[in-house]
């Protein structure tokens, strides 16, 4: 689970800015509480604001720490710089600053790193207690040295605190990461700092709104069904499209193979992916369709290479089921689509799902329904945290106040987040009438549009 995170000098982030999901004294669902190792912290997290607020500068912001962590080495010098505040010249004099705290495998752990151009200049991991954190590692590098520095109780030998200066001096370089390094080359050797690690790769998923959930058609697929989590996924999946009213009574995976869908025209496409699984005849991997822009899944079966996509039942007068390609279906109704395998997940297992504006192309009463359905569930064992301009979702038998966040720019230029816990909630209010009068800020100002005389 993410407990917070901490951003600055990145994007529209000029100062230090925290966005947390730590709970306050509100009563309301309590089951969205969770406590772990001293800390309480929440399941649910939607965050408010204007357009250009800062919104997305959050989720991007998040999104890039874990690909630094995934790739394990800093940007080019000139692609940082690109990512700094860019409405104060002192601030690209800065570095960026980046850190996050989170639970994996039932401990509490803050990660943080500091960076500028073509170096690392801080990185910190430990695991964190209400009293004392438990330091995993501590890298500094100044004046040209760099300075690394374990847990007490790693330097058991001459032998570790010999790894500890090579590995300072010349194995690792000053734009690589070492939570990378070290889960990559020694992963037996750091049990805690693999966990966290694995974290940003498993356990951290970012939705934005053209994402395409990776694996899907082939979960859906029955022939391929061989264990309990995919028969009950496919089970999932009809129940939640039918039950939306979207007009589809079930969807299914359709095969052909892949000279069916693929003419002489892409004859070098096609070489290459008969190429690509000759090489790896487990692999699995999409294409996009170049007419229709439809994901198309590959995969190799009986000796041969097999074109999945999705297919949508519509029934017709007669009662009988008429098969639609997802590229006839709705820009709404391929959303809900790419939200099954999400939602499931969310549902059965303690994954954190961020979700770039999660009412995109969907019916204001359909993503309420969704989201609520979500919430009052007893049983959610992940975490959702999502950005949104829907208004109705601001009703508090859904999300508690300090469930609630708005971004709203300064006079500045930066973005500045802030909980709807700041201010004083009776929990009869209707929140989503005082958000729209403008009482907790994060709306746009509209006024400068009369002037244009249309």
């Amino acid at each position: 689970m993410l407990i917070r995170f901490i951003a600055k000098n990145i994007y529209s982030f000029k100062e230090e800015t925290e966005f947390n999901l730590f709970p306050n004294k509100s009563q309301g669902l309590q089951h969205h509480k969770v406590k772990s190792n001293g800390f309480d912290f929440l399941r649910f997290s939607a965050l408010y604001g204007a357009n250009g607020s800062g919104k997305s500068n959050l989720i991007k912001a998040i999104s890039f720490l874990a690909t630094l962590v995934s790739e394990g080495r800093l940007l080019l010098p000139l692609e940082i710089e690109d990512l700094k505040f860019k409405l104060d010249d002192e601030n690209l004099k800065l570095p960026i600053s980046l850190g996050i705290e989170f639970i994996a495998n039932n401990k509490v752990y803050f990660y943080t790193i500091t960076f500028d151009r073509d170096k690392i200049l801080y990185e910190y991991l430990a695991e964190s207690h209400t009293k004392n954190d438990i330091l995993i590692f501590e890298r500094i590098f100044d004046a040209e040295t760099q300075k690394i520095e374990f847990y007490k109780d790693y330097y058991k030998t001459e032998k570790e605190k010999l790894f500890v200066e090579i590995l300072s001096e010349k194995l690792i370089q000053k734009n690589e990461l070492l939570i990378t390094f070290l889960s990559k080359k020694y992963p037996e050797d750091f049990e805690s700092l693999q966990t966290a690690f694995c974290w940003f790769n498993e356990t951290l998923v970012i939705v934005y709104p053209n994402s395409k959930p990776g694996g899907l058609i082939h979960l859906l697929d029955k022939e391929m069904t061989d264990s309990d989590f995919s028969s009950k996924f496919i089970d999932f999946s009809n129940k939640f499209i039918s039950s939306l009213n979207a007009g589809i009574s079930e969807i299914e995976v359709k095969k052909k193979e892949l000279e069916e869908i693929l003419g002489d025209d892409e004859y070098q496409l096609k070489t290459k992916i008969i190429e690509d699984f000759r090489n790896n005849p487990d692999r699995r991997s999409t294409i996009t369709h170049m007419e229709t822009g439809e994901e198309i899944a590959l995969a190799y079966e009986n000796n041969k290479i097999i074109a999945k996509r999705i297919i949508t039942k519509h029934q017709n007068v007669l009662g009988e089921n008429i098969d639609f390609n997802l590229v006839h279906e709705s820009d709404g109704t391929n959303r809900l689509i790419d939200y099954i395998l999400p939602f499931y997940v969310i549902l059965n297992t303690n994954a954190v799902f961020i979700i770039d504006e999660i009412e995109r192309s969907i019916h204001p009463m359909m993503i309420k329904e969704i989201v609520t359905k979500l919430a009052l569930d007893e049983n959610m064992k992940g975490q959702l945290i999502f950005s949104t301009h829907e208004s109705n979702l601001l009703d508090q038998n859904i999300l508690r106040p300090d469930e609630i966040w708005f971004a709203q720019k300064d006079c500045d230029g930066s973005s500045k987040l802030y909980s709807l816990s700041d201010f004083k909630i009776h929990n009869t209010i209707s929140i989503e009438n005082g958000y729209l009068k403008g009482r907790f800020g994060g709306i746009p100002f509209l006024g400068n549009l009369k002037d244009l005389n249309w």
